[in-house]
């Protein structure tokens, strides 16, 4: 596949601008001017933005990942479901604990559902390090992309993450730009890798009713 990007697009998609989330309104691509700068309108639409802990995962998140995924049902090197890492303490008791609920592991097997409950708790342990570093306010299609992008890339790159600096920033424009960086592996475009940042970029700017 080529690979097109204009400012503010998808990847191989340059119609039309990505919607962009802020905090004085939601904004609708249009399209482009004559110097290729991504054009706007105000929306009558309104996504609101809230505090990062009063936000959780919605069926967005979780449903991209379970899409993505084949969950690994029987307990392989301490990892298993949607690799989720099993700490010594749940080996050790023969549980792992989920909203209270106790997911038996001595079998060393598990359902496709309990997977799915588990990775409840990795995308509440995701936002609960996505309180930590970001200071501002934002929307639940920002939140949900958020916990994909992290799941994906790893808990430990939050911190410094350039996405997590723009947010902050409150530069809502150049964000998804920044998500679809970096999809180069060995000199060639990694598909997969591009797709997954399409993806994630497509649920940041989502707007209900126009995405």
């Amino acid at each position: 596949m080529i690979y097109d990007k204009r400012k503010g697009s998808l990847l191989n998609y340059i119609q039309v601008p990505l919607h962009v989330i802020t905090s004085s309104g939601t904004f609708l691509g249009t399209g482009y001017d004559i110097d290729d700068n991504p054009k706007y309108i105000l929306s009558h639409v309104r996504v609101n933005l809230e505090n990062v802990n009063d936000l959780t995962f919605s069926s967005m998140s979780k449903d991209a990942i379970i899409l993505d995924n084949k969950p690994t049902l029987i307990v392989k090197n301490n990892l298993v479901g949607y690799n989720y890492k099993i700490s010594d303490t749940e080996v050790n008791y023969g549980y792992i604990t989920v909203a209270s609920t106790r997911i038996d592991i001595t079998s060393d097997k598990i359902t496709k559902g309990m997977a799915e409950f588990i990775l409840e708790k990795q995308l509440r342990t995701i936002g609960n390090i996505l309180e930590k570093f970001i200071k501002v306010k934002i929307s639940q299609p920002h939140y949900d992309a958020l916990l994909y992008h992290f799941f994906n890339e790893g808990i430990t790159t939050i911190e410094n993450n350039p996405i997590i600096t723009l947010i902050n920033a409150g530069d809502w424009y150049s964000v998804t730009d920044e998500i679809q960086k970096n999809i180069m592996k060995n000199g060639k475009v990694d598909e997969k890798l591009a797709q997954q940042r399409t993806k994630t970029a497509k649920m940041f700017s989502f707007v209900p009713g126009f995405s």
